[in-house]
């Protein structure tokens, strides 16, 4: 597989031959997502070998992946529901689930990161970026189920109305990892999203999980806050703030802070669980 680079230089001919600013300014915007790709590839690499390697698809550029990518995206998203949630996903069902990803709501951004040893999917996450007023009693950007799912919705309407004054969010809407792989994978799955839309002037995220998921101690830790327990398969409508969270990911994988940012980790989970 050949290694990813990246340059922050752009040619003297296409700033003379631009054809106008706004696509001078959507090309300066592609080289900075394919230089962050290649930090944290690099990143990536040299933690864990070279076999490993992420890619980042947002908007349109969903609808390019590759078939043979979608199959092993649908196999690997089976595997890791059905073996850390007892879910019973077919591959078939699982690429369903996919496909309404990528042809979502149309008032909603669709952002997939995707994790590879060699040529097979082992991890996944992907959210979608939307402004308050796509948050309707029929929209579904935090989950597949329908359980609680309006609850949901007018819990997180209401923060972003009433209490936060905010105007766009981002949902992380899934994040799973192939077990035998699953260690130290998350902060490389999440940042290419907080990334991007943090470049749009996003700093609020939403997403539910399970009191028993690892995703739980995730996201405490990294500054997210319950907003509401459904009660119902022990549901949670979490809360964060991108930015703290992209400077804790970002401490988490850098070696000269990753003490002190496992320690400010642990931090908010103990504070949180009253520890």
């Amino acid at each position: 597989m050949p290694r990813l680079q990246a340059s922050t230089a752009i040619p003297l001919d296409a700033l003379l031959h631009a054809p106008s600013p706004a696509h001078f300014f959507r090309e300066v915007e592609q080289n900075e997502d394919h230089l962050l790709m290649a930090r944290l590839n690099m990143k990536l690499q040299n933690q864990f070998g070279e076999d490993f390697y992420l890619q980042c698809f947002a908007g349109s550029q969903l609808e390019r992946i590759p078939r043979s990518t979608l199959y092993s995206l649908a196999q690997c998203y089976a595997d890791v529901f059905n073996e850390s949630w007892g879910e019973d996903w077919t591959q078939e069902s699982a690429l369903r689930e996919i496909m309404n990803c990528i042809n979502c709501d149309s008032a909603y951004m669709p952002i997939m990161t995707i994790l590879f040893k060699e040529e097979r999917v082992i991890g996944f996450s992907w959210g979608y970026l939307l402004d308050v007023d796509a948050l309707t009693p029929g929209s579904s950007p935090f989950s597949n189920s329908r359980v609680k799912r309006h609850e949901s919705v007018e819990v997180a309407r209401y923060w972003m109305d009433s209490v936060s004054n905010k105007s766009r969010l981002v949902s992380i809407r899934e994040l799973g990892v192939i077990k035998e792989y699953r260690q130290d994978k998350t902060p490389y799955l999440t940042l290419p999203i907080f990334e991007k839309v943090n470049a749009q002037d996003c700093n609020v995220a939403f997403f539910r999980t399970k009191l028993s998921s690892k995703a739980f101690k995730w996201s405490l830790g990294v500054g997210f806050v319950p907003l509401q327990l459904f009660m119902v398969d022990e549901l949670l409508l979490m809360r964060g703030n991108v930015r703290y969270a992209m400077q804790l990911l970002y401490g988490s994988i850098d070696d000269k802070i990753k003490r002190k940012t496992q320690v400010e980790i642990i931090g908010n989970i103990k504070r949180y669980m009253c520890d």
